[in-house]
């Protein structure tokens, strides 16, 4: 589900650029033990209560221009409404994990976007190093520290997650549950996605890269080794060069090898974003509002030669679908809009149902409960 800047091709961060995996790592708060990199503290939350948000979503779209003078990481923690409300237990780990400081920006800077004119210069010089993903909290915390920070609806976010993985970051069998390591094979739609339609060497590629890396050591997992599950599986037989496109709360694109453009293909045929945002829902949340407000500012030039080719600034919607097509206005796009619009109109995330991990997942008769 997802734009080109998704499709250019995740990372090969363990071993480019010196980042070994202690510069990766950044977690906080439990458990003690994964605590590798200090993080910088939350500005401290005002009295929790329990209360679910407000059905107004707190958060308003600024205009476009609006980059200039957006709040920062620490300004956006400090404006949160925060509640001990967590519809998504499963998400804790995630949640409490940070990429360490500076971590993305440098596997950003291996990949830059701006080749032969297909954005602005200021993807590369502004937003994408402005990526840090460095918040913890409940999830509904974290996508509305995202919205504030980039400027977005704060119920367009929670309305986009509950489309793309109904708010999981990363469901998975329990490791034991796995060939491939690590944590044991994700849950099919919640929390990683698109697959490949056969294996080819650049597949290959881009599974082997991901197989070897993880913010968490117990997170490291090669999915070319996983059987397939009665409930939650993979929509193919795992094998070489077969593996997700996407992971996290949010569907952002891993893979990226697109042909015929200058500079391509990335290292590993990944974008720079993995294992970032599979690993850290804030992460997630960071890229997906960088890569929206990019999109609205009207940064997003390649866009102009797709769909409808009237790609624009400030068409928030089109922006929205083309997240998830590659596309501008396209039917598939518009399709996915309308979807995302009505999702938000009857704010799932608020329904009696919606906190009952139990009727979104289910066990498998083999490996036993996703978590």
């Amino acid at each position: 589900m997802f734009t080109l800047l998704r499709r250019v091709a995740k990372i090969q961060i363990l071993l480019v650029a010196g980042l070994g995996l202690s510069g990766l790592y950044g977690c906080s708060q439990r458990p003690a033990a994964l605590n590798s990199a200090p993080p910088a503290a939350n500005p401290a939350p005002p009295a929790a209560n329990s209360a679910l948000p407000a059905a107004v979503g707190y958060l308003s779209l600024r205009p476009v221009g609006s980059w200039r003078i957006l709040p920062s990481d620490s300004q956006c923690a400090a404006r949160m409404h925060y509640s001990t409300w967590e519809p998504r237990p499963e998400n804790y780990q995630q949640n409490h994990t940070m990429p360490a400081p500076g971590a993305m920006a440098a596997s950003f800077r291996l990949r830059p976007r701006d080749q032969s004119n297909t954005y602005s210069r200021l993807w590369d010089t502004w937003l994408l190093p402005r990526v840090d993903g460095r918040f913890t909290g409940t999830t509904d915390e974290i996508l509305q520290w995202a919205a504030c920070k980039w400027g977005l609806p704060a119920n367009l976010i929670r309305a986009d997650a509950a489309v793309e993985s109904t708010w999981f970051q990363y469901m998975h069998f329990p490791g034991n549950a796995s060939a491939g390591g690590g944590g044991g094979s994700c849950y099919w739609k919640r929390g990683c996605g698109d697959n490949f339609r056969l294996p080819t060497p650049s597949t290959i590629t881009y599974c082997n890269a991901i197989a070897t890396q993880g913010l968490l050591p117990s997170e490291v997992h090669n999915y070319q080794k996983d059987p397939v599950t009665s409930s939650g599986g993979y929509p193919y037989t795992p094998r070489p060069g077969m593996c997700p496109k996407t992971f996290s709360i949010l569907g952002v694109m891993s893979w990226a090898n697109p042909p015929g453009r200058s500079g391509y293909p990335y290292p590993g045929n990944q974008n720079g974003t993995f294992p970032f945002t599979r690993d850290s829902t804030a992460a997630a949340a960071d890229y997906w509002g960088a890569s929206i407000r990019g999109c609205y500012e009207g940064w997003e030039t390649w866009l102009k030669n797709t769909g409808t080719h009237t790609y624009r600034a400030g068409d928030l919607w089109g922006c929205i679908g083309s997240w998830f097509s590659g596309q501008w206005h396209s039917p598939a796009a518009n399709a996915y809009v309308a979807k995302v619009q009505s999702t938000e109109r009857d704010r799932v995330w608020l329904d009696p149902g919606f906190d009952n991990s139990k009727q979104q997942a289910h066990c498998a008769a083999t490996y036993g409960c996703p978590v």
